[in-house]
Protein backbone atom coordinates (compact mmCIF):
# COMPACT_ATOMS: atom_id res chain seq x y z
CA UNK A 1 0.00 0.00 0.00
CA UNK A 2 2.66 2.20 0.67
CA UNK A 3 4.61 1.55 -2.55
CA UNK A 4 1.66 1.91 -4.87
CA UNK A 5 0.95 5.86 -2.86
CA UNK A 6 4.69 6.63 -3.00
CA UNK A 7 5.00 5.76 -6.79
CA UNK A 8 1.47 7.76 -7.17
CA UNK A 9 2.89 10.74 -5.50
CA UNK A 10 6.03 10.87 -8.30
CA UNK A 11 3.60 9.97 -10.70
CA UNK A 12 2.25 13.22 -10.02
CA UNK A 13 5.20 15.30 -9.44
CA UNK A 14 6.70 14.12 -12.51
CA UNK A 15 3.28 14.88 -14.34
CA UNK A 16 2.89 18.43 -13.13
CA UNK A 17 6.49 19.07 -13.63
CA UNK A 18 6.21 18.05 -17.37
CA UNK A 19 3.16 19.66 -17.91
CA UNK A 20 4.24 23.10 -16.70
CA UNK A 21 6.40 25.43 -18.96
CA UNK A 22 9.93 25.35 -19.27
CA UNK A 23 12.02 29.15 -18.57
CA UNK A 24 12.60 29.47 -22.89
CA UNK A 25 8.71 28.69 -22.86
CA UNK A 26 7.73 31.13 -20.33
CA UNK A 27 10.89 33.77 -21.69
CA UNK A 28 8.58 33.57 -25.11
CA UNK A 29 5.56 34.28 -23.83
CA UNK A 30 6.55 37.18 -22.10
CA UNK A 31 8.60 38.68 -24.85
CA UNK A 32 5.96 37.86 -27.21
CA UNK A 33 3.39 40.04 -24.99
CA UNK A 34 5.35 43.26 -24.72
CA UNK A 35 6.20 42.79 -28.26
CA UNK A 36 2.32 43.04 -28.86
CA UNK A 37 2.03 45.62 -26.56
CA UNK A 38 4.55 48.22 -28.20
CA UNK A 39 4.19 47.22 -31.64
CA UNK A 40 0.94 46.24 -31.73
CA UNK A 41 -1.64 43.24 -31.08
CA UNK A 42 -1.13 40.09 -33.60
CA UNK A 43 2.86 41.26 -34.36
CA UNK A 44 4.96 38.32 -34.67
CA UNK A 45 8.52 38.26 -34.25
CA UNK A 46 8.85 37.79 -37.33
CA UNK A 47 6.85 41.02 -38.67
CA UNK A 48 8.57 42.45 -36.17
CA UNK A 49 12.10 41.43 -37.41
CA UNK A 50 10.69 42.20 -40.93
CA UNK A 51 11.33 38.91 -42.37
CA UNK A 52 8.85 35.77 -43.21
CA UNK A 53 8.32 32.84 -41.65
CA UNK A 54 10.20 30.56 -44.09
CA UNK A 55 13.09 32.61 -43.61
CA UNK A 56 16.67 30.64 -43.25
CA UNK A 57 18.85 31.55 -41.09
CA UNK A 58 21.48 33.91 -43.69
CA UNK A 59 18.03 36.15 -44.51
CA UNK A 60 17.09 36.13 -40.65
CA UNK A 61 21.18 37.66 -39.90
CA UNK A 62 20.35 39.96 -43.11
CA UNK A 63 16.79 41.50 -41.47
CA UNK A 64 18.41 41.75 -38.11
CA UNK A 65 21.10 43.92 -39.22
CA UNK A 66 18.81 46.18 -41.41
CA UNK A 67 16.51 46.46 -38.28
CA UNK A 68 19.14 47.06 -36.40
CA UNK A 69 20.04 50.24 -38.39
CA UNK A 70 16.79 51.84 -37.45
CA UNK A 71 16.36 51.05 -34.21
CA UNK A 72 19.57 51.81 -32.69
CA UNK A 73 19.16 54.16 -29.67
CA UNK A 74 21.41 56.16 -30.87
CA UNK A 75 19.68 56.76 -34.00
CA UNK A 76 16.21 56.97 -32.18
CA UNK A 77 17.56 59.70 -29.95
CA UNK A 78 18.71 62.01 -32.73
CA UNK A 79 15.44 61.63 -34.63
CA UNK A 80 13.55 62.24 -31.50
CA UNK A 81 15.43 65.75 -31.03
CA UNK A 82 15.14 66.55 -34.72
CA UNK A 83 11.62 66.35 -34.76
CA UNK A 84 10.62 68.05 -31.59
CA UNK A 85 12.99 70.45 -32.30
CA UNK A 86 10.57 72.01 -34.86
CA UNK A 87 7.81 73.62 -32.95
CA UNK A 88 10.19 73.73 -29.59
CA UNK A 89 13.11 72.06 -27.81
CA UNK A 90 12.11 68.42 -25.85
CA UNK A 91 13.20 68.69 -22.22
CA UNK A 92 15.26 66.39 -20.52
CA UNK A 93 13.19 64.48 -19.24
CA UNK A 94 10.98 63.81 -22.77
CA UNK A 95 14.60 63.15 -24.69
CA UNK A 96 16.10 60.23 -21.60
CA UNK A 97 11.90 58.53 -21.69
CA UNK A 98 12.38 58.18 -25.72
CA UNK A 99 16.01 57.39 -25.51
CA UNK A 100 14.74 55.06 -22.88
CA UNK A 101 12.33 53.32 -25.07
CA UNK A 102 14.44 53.05 -27.61
CA UNK A 103 16.80 50.91 -25.74
CA UNK A 104 14.14 48.19 -24.72
CA UNK A 105 12.72 48.29 -28.39
CA UNK A 106 16.33 47.60 -29.71
CA UNK A 107 16.75 45.34 -26.60
CA UNK A 108 13.68 43.38 -27.71
CA UNK A 109 14.96 42.96 -31.27
CA UNK A 110 18.16 41.53 -30.49
CA UNK A 111 16.46 38.64 -27.90
CA UNK A 112 13.80 38.32 -30.84
CA UNK A 113 16.69 37.22 -33.35
CA UNK A 114 18.70 34.86 -30.74
CA UNK A 115 15.14 33.37 -30.56
CA UNK A 116 14.73 32.92 -34.25
CA UNK A 117 18.25 32.12 -34.71
CA UNK A 118 18.59 29.48 -31.91
CA UNK A 119 16.94 26.12 -31.24
CA UNK A 120 13.78 27.91 -29.57
CA UNK A 121 12.56 29.50 -32.88
CA UNK A 122 11.32 25.62 -32.65
CA UNK A 123 9.19 25.96 -29.68
CA UNK A 124 7.97 29.64 -31.41
CA UNK A 125 6.64 27.86 -34.48
CA UNK A 126 5.23 25.26 -32.41
CA UNK A 127 3.01 27.88 -30.31
CA UNK A 128 2.36 30.08 -33.36
CA UNK A 129 0.90 27.43 -35.33
CA UNK A 130 -1.00 25.82 -32.26
CA UNK A 131 -1.94 29.00 -30.29
CA UNK A 132 -0.14 30.91 -27.25
CA UNK A 133 -1.72 30.72 -23.39
CA UNK A 134 -3.10 33.59 -22.25
CA UNK A 135 -1.62 35.64 -18.80
CA UNK A 136 -4.16 35.04 -16.13
CA UNK A 137 -2.31 36.80 -13.60
CA UNK A 138 0.13 34.08 -11.77
CA UNK A 139 0.82 32.26 -14.79
CA UNK A 140 0.27 31.56 -18.44
CA UNK A 141 -2.80 29.29 -19.08
CA UNK A 142 -4.53 28.16 -22.59
CA UNK A 143 -8.25 29.38 -22.45
CA UNK A 144 -10.43 26.19 -22.25
CA UNK A 145 -14.06 25.51 -23.03
CA UNK A 146 -16.29 26.18 -19.68
CA UNK A 147 -19.31 24.55 -20.03
CA UNK A 148 -22.21 26.88 -18.34
CA UNK A 149 -24.96 24.71 -16.26
CA UNK A 150 -27.62 23.80 -18.71
CA UNK A 151 -24.80 21.95 -20.88
CA UNK A 152 -23.17 20.04 -17.30
CA UNK A 153 -26.64 19.16 -16.64
CA UNK A 154 -27.40 17.66 -20.20
CA UNK A 155 -24.18 16.02 -20.02
CA UNK A 156 -24.86 14.32 -16.43
CA UNK A 157 -28.20 13.50 -17.96
CA UNK A 158 -27.14 11.50 -20.77
CA UNK A 159 -23.86 9.73 -18.91
CA UNK A 160 -25.94 8.98 -15.93
CA UNK A 161 -29.33 8.44 -17.64
CA UNK A 162 -28.09 6.96 -20.33
CA UNK A 163 -24.76 4.97 -19.94
CA UNK A 164 -24.88 4.61 -16.14
CA UNK A 165 -28.98 3.49 -16.14
CA UNK A 166 -28.09 1.02 -18.88
CA UNK A 167 -24.69 -0.79 -16.98
CA UNK A 168 -26.95 -1.04 -13.70
CA UNK A 169 -29.95 -2.89 -15.80
CA UNK A 170 -27.24 -4.94 -17.23
CA UNK A 171 -25.42 -6.29 -13.84
CA UNK A 172 -29.03 -6.09 -12.22
CA UNK A 173 -30.41 -8.85 -15.35
CA UNK A 174 -27.00 -10.60 -14.89
CA UNK A 175 -27.09 -11.11 -11.31
CA UNK A 176 -30.94 -12.19 -11.68
CA UNK A 177 -29.87 -14.50 -14.44
CA UNK A 178 -27.56 -16.41 -12.25
CA UNK A 179 -29.98 -16.08 -9.32
CA UNK A 180 -32.53 -18.50 -11.88
CA UNK A 181 -29.75 -20.84 -12.51
CA UNK A 182 -28.40 -21.50 -9.41
CA UNK A 183 -32.08 -22.55 -7.85
CA UNK A 184 -32.66 -24.39 -11.10
CA UNK A 185 -30.21 -26.88 -10.19
CA UNK A 186 -30.79 -26.72 -6.30
CA UNK A 187 -33.94 -27.69 -7.43
CA UNK A 188 -33.17 -30.24 -9.57
CA UNK A 189 -30.54 -31.65 -7.11
CA UNK A 190 -32.59 -31.82 -4.17
CA UNK A 191 -35.76 -33.43 -6.13
CA UNK A 192 -34.33 -36.02 -8.68
CA UNK A 193 -30.52 -36.11 -8.03
CA UNK A 194 -28.10 -35.81 -10.35
CA UNK A 195 -30.39 -38.32 -12.78
CA UNK A 196 -33.46 -36.60 -14.29
CA UNK A 197 -36.19 -39.13 -16.25
CA UNK A 198 -36.91 -36.40 -18.58
CA UNK A 199 -33.75 -35.61 -19.74
CA UNK A 200 -32.49 -38.86 -19.89
CA UNK A 201 -35.80 -40.10 -21.69
CA UNK A 202 -34.74 -37.21 -24.82
CA UNK A 203 -30.97 -37.86 -24.57
CA UNK A 204 -31.31 -41.35 -25.36
CA UNK A 205 -34.28 -40.83 -27.86
CA UNK A 206 -32.05 -38.30 -29.67
CA UNK A 207 -29.17 -41.14 -29.38
CA UNK A 208 -30.46 -43.31 -31.11
CA UNK A 209 -31.78 -41.52 -33.91
CA UNK A 210 -30.89 -43.70 -37.17
CA UNK A 211 -28.14 -42.43 -39.00
CA UNK A 212 -29.51 -42.86 -42.42
CA UNK A 213 -31.44 -39.68 -42.14
CA UNK A 214 -28.95 -37.68 -44.17
CA UNK A 215 -29.69 -35.47 -46.77
CA UNK A 216 -30.01 -35.92 -50.28
CA UNK A 217 -30.12 -34.68 -53.16
CA UNK A 218 -33.78 -34.83 -55.68
CA UNK A 219 -32.16 -37.27 -58.15
CA UNK A 220 -31.70 -40.26 -54.94
CA UNK A 221 -35.16 -38.56 -53.15
CA UNK A 222 -37.47 -39.03 -56.92
CA UNK A 223 -35.74 -43.06 -56.97
CA UNK A 224 -36.45 -43.62 -52.58
CA UNK A 225 -39.62 -42.26 -53.82
CA UNK A 226 -40.35 -44.96 -56.76
CA UNK A 227 -39.62 -47.12 -54.84
CA UNK A 228 -42.32 -46.80 -52.21
CA UNK A 229 -44.69 -46.83 -54.77
CA UNK A 230 -43.45 -50.21 -56.22
CA UNK A 231 -43.37 -51.50 -51.96
CA UNK A 232 -47.03 -50.38 -51.53
CA UNK A 233 -48.56 -51.73 -54.33
CA UNK A 234 -47.11 -55.09 -53.48
CA UNK A 235 -47.36 -55.28 -49.89
CA UNK A 236 -50.74 -54.32 -48.27
CA UNK A 237 -49.20 -53.19 -44.98
CA UNK A 238 -47.05 -50.16 -44.38
CA UNK A 239 -44.24 -50.37 -41.61
CA UNK A 240 -44.40 -47.36 -39.56
CA UNK A 241 -41.96 -46.36 -37.86
CA UNK A 242 -42.92 -45.99 -33.31
CA UNK A 243 -43.61 -42.33 -32.68
CA UNK A 244 -41.93 -40.97 -29.45
CA UNK A 245 -44.62 -40.47 -26.55
CA UNK A 246 -44.46 -37.16 -24.77
CA UNK A 247 -45.89 -37.81 -21.49
CA UNK A 248 -48.85 -35.16 -20.24
CA UNK A 249 -48.72 -32.83 -17.80
CA UNK A 250 -50.77 -35.07 -15.70
CA UNK A 251 -48.84 -38.32 -16.30
CA UNK A 252 -45.47 -36.38 -15.21
CA UNK A 253 -44.14 -37.01 -11.55
CA UNK A 254 -43.88 -34.00 -9.97
CA UNK A 255 -41.97 -33.05 -6.53
CA UNK A 256 -41.69 -30.12 -4.17
CA UNK A 257 -38.67 -28.66 -2.65
CA UNK A 258 -38.39 -25.69 -0.25
CA UNK A 259 -35.89 -23.31 -1.18
CA UNK A 260 -33.22 -21.61 1.25
CA UNK A 261 -34.80 -17.81 0.96
CA UNK A 262 -38.70 -20.60 2.23
CA UNK A 263 -39.68 -20.51 -1.36
CA UNK A 264 -41.79 -23.77 -2.65
CA UNK A 265 -40.19 -25.09 -6.03
CA UNK A 266 -41.92 -27.64 -7.65
CA UNK A 267 -40.09 -30.13 -10.31
CA UNK A 268 -41.51 -32.10 -12.51
CA UNK A 269 -39.60 -35.14 -14.29
CA UNK A 270 -38.86 -33.41 -17.36
CA UNK A 271 -36.92 -31.24 -15.33
CA UNK A 272 -38.97 -27.59 -15.25
CA UNK A 273 -39.10 -25.70 -12.81
CA UNK A 274 -42.02 -23.89 -10.95
CA UNK A 275 -42.59 -21.59 -8.22
CA UNK A 276 -45.21 -22.31 -6.19
CA UNK A 277 -47.62 -19.33 -4.43
CA UNK A 278 -50.79 -18.81 -3.21
CA UNK A 279 -52.71 -15.20 -4.16
CA UNK A 280 -54.91 -13.28 -1.78
CA UNK A 281 -58.25 -15.39 -2.90
CA UNK A 282 -56.28 -18.21 -1.64
CA UNK A 283 -55.32 -20.08 -4.67
CA UNK A 284 -52.29 -22.28 -6.23
CA UNK A 285 -50.45 -20.27 -8.88
CA UNK A 286 -47.10 -21.73 -10.39
CA UNK A 287 -44.68 -19.77 -12.45
CA UNK A 288 -42.28 -21.44 -14.74
CA UNK A 289 -38.42 -20.61 -13.91
CA UNK A 290 -36.36 -20.36 -16.54
CA UNK A 291 -33.39 -17.41 -17.65
CA UNK A 292 -34.68 -17.09 -21.07
CA UNK A 293 -38.07 -15.53 -19.53
CA UNK A 294 -36.09 -12.66 -18.14
CA UNK A 295 -35.59 -10.28 -21.01
CA UNK A 296 -32.63 -8.45 -21.81
CA UNK A 297 -32.42 -4.74 -21.11
CA UNK A 298 -31.82 -2.57 -24.30
CA UNK A 299 -30.62 1.04 -24.63
CA UNK A 300 -34.31 2.21 -24.67
CA UNK A 301 -35.62 0.76 -21.46
CA UNK A 302 -32.81 3.46 -19.64
CA UNK A 303 -33.91 7.00 -18.10
CA UNK A 304 -32.61 8.40 -21.58
CA UNK A 305 -35.21 7.36 -23.48
CA UNK A 306 -37.70 6.36 -20.97
CA UNK A 307 -38.24 9.54 -19.06
CA UNK A 308 -39.23 11.95 -22.43
CA UNK A 309 -41.68 9.32 -23.54
CA UNK A 310 -43.19 9.40 -19.79
CA UNK A 311 -43.31 12.92 -19.76
CA UNK A 312 -44.77 13.21 -23.38
CA UNK A 313 -47.38 10.47 -22.58
CA UNK A 314 -48.28 12.46 -20.01
CA UNK A 315 -48.82 16.00 -21.63
CA UNK A 316 -50.99 14.07 -24.25
CA UNK A 317 -53.17 12.75 -21.77
CA UNK A 318 -53.80 15.62 -20.42
CA UNK A 319 -54.72 18.18 -23.40
CA UNK A 320 -56.57 14.95 -24.57
CA UNK A 321 -58.98 14.91 -21.46
CA UNK A 322 -58.89 18.52 -21.23
CA UNK A 323 -60.83 18.43 -24.90
CA UNK A 324 -63.09 15.98 -23.99
CA UNK A 325 -63.89 17.93 -20.65
CA UNK A 326 -64.76 21.10 -22.34
CA UNK A 327 -67.78 19.94 -24.72
CA UNK A 328 -69.02 17.89 -22.02
CA UNK A 329 -70.15 20.80 -19.62
CA UNK A 330 -72.90 22.22 -21.97
CA UNK A 331 -74.58 18.41 -21.70
CA UNK A 332 -74.82 18.72 -17.95
CA UNK A 333 -75.66 22.25 -18.40
CA UNK A 334 -78.56 21.73 -20.52
CA UNK A 335 -79.74 19.41 -18.11
CA UNK A 336 -79.62 21.58 -15.26
CA UNK A 337 -81.82 24.28 -17.05
CA UNK A 338 -84.17 21.85 -17.82
CA UNK A 339 -84.67 20.33 -14.07
CA UNK A 340 -84.73 24.10 -12.99
CA UNK A 341 -88.07 24.81 -15.61
CA UNK A 342 -89.38 21.72 -14.31
CA UNK A 343 -89.12 22.36 -11.20
CA UNK A 344 -90.79 25.85 -12.15
CA UNK A 345 -93.72 24.39 -13.71
CA UNK A 346 -93.77 21.92 -11.12
CA UNK A 347 -94.47 24.57 -8.92
CA UNK A 348 -97.18 26.77 -11.00
CA UNK A 349 -99.21 23.50 -11.33
CA UNK A 350 -99.11 23.58 -7.68
CA UNK A 351 -100.01 26.87 -7.05
CA UNK A 352 -103.05 26.63 -9.88
CA UNK A 353 -104.20 23.36 -7.90
CA UNK A 354 -104.59 25.41 -4.43
CA UNK A 355 -106.55 27.74 -5.95
CA UNK A 356 -109.25 25.86 -7.60
CA UNK A 357 -109.25 24.00 -4.21
CA UNK A 358 -109.80 27.47 -2.48
CA UNK A 359 -112.34 28.36 -4.75
CA UNK A 360 -114.56 24.70 -5.03
CA UNK A 361 -114.28 25.05 -9.04
CA UNK A 362 -112.56 24.29 -11.71
CA UNK A 363 -112.48 28.36 -12.93
CA UNK A 364 -109.08 30.09 -12.90
CA UNK A 365 -108.57 33.67 -12.20
CA UNK A 366 -105.87 35.61 -14.06
CA UNK A 367 -104.77 38.66 -12.85
CA UNK A 368 -104.83 41.68 -14.77
CA UNK A 369 -101.49 43.61 -15.04
CA UNK A 370 -101.68 47.83 -15.35
CA UNK A 371 -99.17 49.07 -16.99
CA UNK A 372 -98.81 52.94 -15.85
CA UNK A 373 -98.15 55.40 -18.75
CA UNK A 374 -95.11 57.56 -17.86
Amino acid sequence: MKCALVSAYIFTVLFVIVASWSKEDQEIFRLRHEVEATEGPGVTFYDFLGTKPSANHDEINKAYRRKSRTLHPDKVKRQFITEKSVKRKPTKAETRAAAKAASDRFARLGIVANILRGPGRERYDHFLNYGFPTWKGTGFYYARFRPGLRTVLAGLFVLVGGVGHWIALYLSWKRQREFIIRYIKFARHTAWGDSIPGLEETSASTATMPAEVQAVNRRQRRMQEKDNKKEKKVTAKKTMKPATVIPSESARNRKRVVAENGKILVVDSSGDVYLEQVDEDGETQEFLLHPDELPKPSFTDTALCQLPVWAYSIIITRVFHRKQATPAENPEDEEELDAADSGRDNFELLESDKKTAENGSNRTYRKKKNHKTK
